[in-house]
């Protein structure tokens, strides 16, 4: 009898251990930025003129320290958090190129854009080489977009003008959606400014 306890509790034991390696739902949450409303589209005086502008994108670096799938924040001047759970849906520079061509084809009106890299038979008539210095929140959960970036004008690459841009947007609500939203307002007014600089450039070369 006191084997057959024995046993019985054994089983027990064995059962509840193997309860505690079933799979766990994954908390992974997946984000991705967004472009521009349409009711932004041709928003320019320049954009509405009738040979559409052909324009490349690119190359576009970011710091090393973005190179990774999870969201990251800063949390002090010299400290970044990474998230355990909030991760982009695709790899941040991809989506930042895609979302900037995106805006800049709706503002200035275009679909002749065109991203870095591209072949030696494809020359726009300007190139926008953008390097990007700092994106990502802080703690409260705002979004910043440091960046440098030049605007190179036809195929003898000489350089039309040079700028920095320095944006913080204000998140609307405190969680990683807030944070996202604010990300992707600032390469919305990132997208303004160069759509803005292009447009002049090409107006004082007509």
């Amino acid at each position: 009898m006191k084997r057959w306890i024995k046993a019985v509790g054994l089983i027990g034991l064995s059962l509840a251990g193997c309860g505690g390696f079933s799979p766990r739902p994954d908390p992974s949450r997946f984000f991705t930025l967004s472009s521009l409303p349409q009711v932004e589209q041709g928003a320019l005086k320049n954009s509405t003129r009738p040979e559409k502008m052909f324009l490349g994108i690119g190359p576009i670096k970011f710091p090393g320290y973005l190179d990774r799938h999870e969201i990251v924040v800063r949390s002090t001047q010299n400290r970044l958090d990474v998230s355990e759970t909030d991760r982009w849906a695709e790899p941040l520079q991809e989506n930042f190129s895609r979302v900037l061509s995106e805006n800049l084809a709706l503002l200035l009106n275009t679909d002749l854009i065109i991203i870095y890299p591209w072949s030696p038979t494809e020359r726009p008539r300007y190139q926008v080489e953008i390097d990007v210095l700092r994106f990502e929140t802080n703690r409260e959960r705002n979004g910043q977009l440091f960046a440098r970036w030049s605007v190179v004008a036809g195929a003898d690459k000489k350089v039309a003008v040079v700028k920095e841009s320095r944006i913080i947007r204000n998140t609307k609500e405190n969680s990683t959606d807030g944070s996202v939203a604010a990300l992707s307002e600032a390469v919305g007014d990132l997208s303004r400014e160069i759509a803005e600089t292009v447009s002049a450039i090409a107006g004082r070369k007509e």
